[in-house]
């Protein structure tokens, strides 16, 4: 005997909205079956759209998690996986706007004479070589990093110099100095961030990495 295609088609919606009366009553395992089951589902989905499987790994996670909290506004109207790959798509949105935008902001720095020859060597391949973009992400993480190590006035100068690009002038107006004690304090801040760069890369590519930062 034939299945009737509209009663198949209803099945999962039937599964999927017991699946959620359980979960919001609480069941924990009700909610560890959800995620083992639209974890995997997820990734597929946004590993053909992003390059980098820490980026993949993150956003599912967002995913799962703006999920978990939204599950009572979800209307039972389209099956859970269709709800969840239009959160996700929104999310890898969201993602690439927030790494295009990363990316601009940092892009003086990786113009600057401080990591020129290490763009320069991740430079050498393809455009599209999943392994160089990679790998100039990573140094965009590490030049966030950096900073973050940095004293708070030694970033605050870096930042305003190199991302907003405010004259010595107006710098020294800001931090209330003169324009003398403020390349003085550049200066300063621009050896700082080499060395922690210089960790950083070696910590992240071995002797390679230094070897870049000192040419």
């Amino acid at each position: 005997m034939e299945e009737d295609p509209l009663n198949t088609a209803w099945m999962p919606l039937a599964r999927d909205r017991r699946l959620v009366k359980q979960i919001l009553a609480g069941d924990e395992r009700a909610l560890n079956c959800f995620i083992n089951e639209y974890f995997p589902r997820l990734y597929r989905y946004a590993r053909h759209r992003l390059n980098n499987d820490a980026d993949v790994e993150d956003v599912v996670q967002a995913v799962l998690s703006q999920a978990a909290r939204r599950l009572e506004t979800w209307r039972g109207e389209a099956t859970l996986l269709t709800w969840l790959v239009q959160i996700c798509r929104h999310e890898i949105s969201r993602h690439l706007q927030q790494a295009s935008h990363r990316a601009d902001m940092m892009l003086p720095f990786l113009n600057d004479d401080l990591l020129r020859s290490v763009v320069e060597s991740m430079e050498t391949g393809p455009a599209d070589d999943p392994e160089a973009a990679t790998r100039r992400s990573e140094v965009i993480t590490l030049i966030q990093f950096a900073l973050d190590q940095l004293p708070e006035h030694y970033a605050a100068a870096l930042e305003l110099k190199y991302v907003e690009g405010f004259s010595s002038r107006e710098i020294a107006q800001r931090l209330k100095t003169s324009d003398e004690a403020l390349q003085s304090l550049l200066a300063r801040a621009r050896r700082a961030f080499r060395e922690v760069c210089g960790e950083a890369l070696t910590t992240l590519y071995g002797e390679e990495g230094q070897t870049l930062l000192n040419r």
